[in-house]
């Protein structure tokens, strides 16, 4: 599992301890440093892997997790060379010579890092603009431990249960920013260098960039020109003609632009899905435009009990354990190409998917989204509208909106939104959901972080540059996206998006009236196969697998012990939630987030329940399974489980 330990003076935390939560697997290489009151070590991919630390020409050392892709200094952007991106920890040594910290004003990339100053009595944590490589850090003993594993790290510490931030991430599926489900437990915030005095073990933080929404009145053909050009100087720089790549098509957009991107280049277009649904058939439709070889991955009927069994020990605390979703490709991923691209981000940069819309409810027909903006103008209506209520197997003294009350304020500086602060509440709405990135309830870019080399172009500081002066308006009554791909390629263009039907290089209109045509077919067409779950959408519908499959409440009677353990879960409240989503409620989120929780190892550890499954006492070993108590998994659908001790010929009918 690539990532960040350490241990800075006599914190009582094992080195060891930090660096096994990092490595999952053989394919992961560790690096250790240990040099008095300084204690290191990162793992990076086999395939990725260079010597660190880096050491400066002053005598500091580098160690980096994640990758940089160039530098933005007083000469202009200057890309960095394939041998500097393929020894990042060298390069940002370089630029920490010649500039210091400030190095990271211009640093364009996805990572997060540590430089060692012993001639300055420092040791810098930093994280890129985003966060998109999180770090955590406490205080412990006489110093500081770190790592990019928090659960590791909660363990090392003896960390407890935060109950006020518990609350968001069981309702939301994230702790919203700088905080964790652990008191005394913070993440290094975006865009930051946080600096640790070795002489005093004092913690200051400095800000290097923040985001600024400033929208720019130009034509929309305007914005498009200056989108295709970025992002093909984006693709051109990062692309090299001896490697392979491995592109995540879906039927949407966001990743065909990629495949218009990289059309001369050696790519293989991979899709995930549980059959060859709609979304299926038009993501081979796309790559066969393109003339890109089409490689379908097959999810069988166990793939949520495999993620189940793979993902929760490398969990962050934010995303749901089957968001991961390339578990159980990974190694074919890593044998068949050197990095995998996706198109993340796209659509939360540049087409409004997270900015509050209203809803118009048609009864049996379904509801639809209007394009435009919900008003809000106030803090207060801010955590009215995402204070959500809490589920019911949740036994604790506060609710979100008194949680968000104490931790969403005005101040001179902005507004600070549970330790991150933007500058007014345009940018708190706009960039809420991936500001930082571990305000994102999505494990899938984290999840490919410890599974594949990987890349995504959109995470570039030039694009991030451009869609903080992307009118509102646009993006949510335009489609820039579908409009670069129209460009580029428009044989890829003319191939119909999976959600509306329609070819990419029709009108905004036509695309707003195909989506929920489309969704009120789909909603009378019978399931091929018959498979209540399965749908035409990338996913399977949760709502229904939790009817139909019974991994979940397996899970709950294997873990009642761990439930019990927990002040802050009702047993009888988790029945009941079970219960209610049995008879037609929708607790999805909910529930998914609790069986994952069950699952981590590092909370096993930390409630200190005398049971202990095979993999928990590794915490982040090298099988990454944390164990199962012998129940075997059956096909996956409704089938029978053994356990020792527990009752699994519970029902469905039982809970109703």
């Amino acid at each position: 599992m690539p990532g960040l330990c350490g241990a800075l003076g006599s914190t009582g935390c094992e080195i060891d301890h930090l660096r096994d939560g990092l490595q999952r697997s053989d394919r992961e290489l560790a690096f250790d440093y240990d040099e008095g009151d300084v204690r290191v070590s990162v793992a990076r991919h086999a395939t990725a892997a260079s010597d660190q630390p880096a050491r400066a020409p002053g005598d500091a050392f580098v160690w980096l997790w994640g990758e940089v892709q160039g530098h933005d200094g007083p000469n202009g952007y200057v890309p960095a060379t394939r041998h500097e991106r393929e020894r990042p920890a060298a390069y940002c040594a370089d630029l920490y010579d010649r500039f210091g910290t400030s190095f990271l004003d211009g640093a364009n990339g996805t990572f997060a890092g540590v430089v060692s100053d012993p001639g300055r009595g420092v040791v810098h944590l930093f994280s890129d603009r985003m966060g998109s490589h999180p770090l955590y850090y406490a205080h412990a003993g006489d110093g500081i431990a770190f790592s990019s594993h928090v659960q590791s790290l909660a363990v090392a510490v003896d960390a407890a249960f935060d109950e006020e931030t518990l609350p968001e991430y069981f309702t939301t599926g994230r702790v919203s920013g700088t905080r964790t489900p652990f008191v005394g437990i913070e993440e290094v915030p975006p865009s930051s260098v946080l600096t640790v005095d070795l002489a005093t073990w004092d913690v200051t933080t400095e800000r290097y960039w923040t985001p600024r929404y400033r929208p720019e009145d130009r034509p929309f053909s305007a914005f498009v020109d200056e989108f295709v050009e970025t992002f093909g100087t984006v693709m051109d720089e990062y692309l090299d003609d001896d490697r392979r790549y491995g592109l995540l098509l879906s039927g949407g957009s966001d990743s065909r632009l990629l495949l218009a991107g990289a059309a001369d280049r050696d790519a293989v277009a991979y899709h995930l899905s549980d059959w060859l649904s709609d979304e299926a058939s038009v993501a081979e439709r796309a790559a066969r435009a393109a003339g890109c070889p089409f490689v379908w991955l097959k999810r069988e009927r166990d793939h949520h009990r495999r993620c189940l069994d793979e993902n929760p020990p490398m969990m962050p605390f934010y995303g749901r354990f089957d968001q991961a979703h390339t578990a159980g490709f990974d190694d074919r991923l890593a044998r068949e190409v050197d990095v995998v691209l996706t198109g993340l981000y796209a659509d939360v940069l540049f087409k409004a998917t997270t900015l509050p819309q209203p809803a118009v409810d048609l009864g049996p027909l379904g509801s639809f989204t209007l394009p435009i903006e919900e008003s809000i103008d106030s803090v207060e209506a801010y955590v009215e509208r995402y204070a959500e209520p809490l589920p019911p197997f949740l036994d604790v003294s506060t609710t979100m909106e008194e949680a968000f009350e104490a931790n969403v304020r005005e101040t001179d500086r902005g507004i600070e939104h549970h330790g991150v602060v933007y500058p007014s509440l345009r940018e708190l709405v706009s960039l809420r959901e991936f500001y930082p990135m571990s305000n994102d309830p999505d494990l899938f870019y984290f999840g490919l972080t410890q599974s594949v080399p990987h890349w995504t172009p959109f995470l570039d500081n030039r694009l991030i540059d451009l869609a903080l002066r992307f009118p509102i308006r646009y993006q949510l009554r335009r489609d820039i996206v579908n409009e670069a791909i129209e460009r580029l390629s428009p044989p890829l263009a003319a191939v119909p998006h999976a959600s509306t039907g329609v070819s990419l290089d029709r009108s905004f209109a036509a695309q707003y009236v195909g989506k929920y045509l489309t969704s009120m077919r789909r909603r009378r067409r019978k399931n091929e196969p018959d498979v209540p779950y399965y749908c035409h959408r990338p996913w399977v519908h949760g709502p229904e697998l939790l009817r139909h499959d019974r991994f979940a409440i397996e899970t709950v009677l294997e873990r009642r012990d761990l439930i019990e353990a927990l002040p802050f879960l009702d047993w009888e409240g988790v029945l009941e939630c079970y219960r209610r989503h049995v008879n037609g409620e929708n607790f999805y989120w909910e529930l998914f987030m609790l069986v994952g929780f069950l699952r981590m190892p590092g909370v096993e550890r930390l409630a200190g329940s005398e049971r202990r499954n095979d993999g928990v006492d590794g915490i982040g070993g090298t099988d990454g399974t944390g164990g199962r108590d012998g129940v075997d998994g059956a096909d996956g659908a409704g089938g029978e489980a053994a356990a020792s001790g527990v009752d699994v010929d519970i029902t469905f009918e039982d809970l109703a």
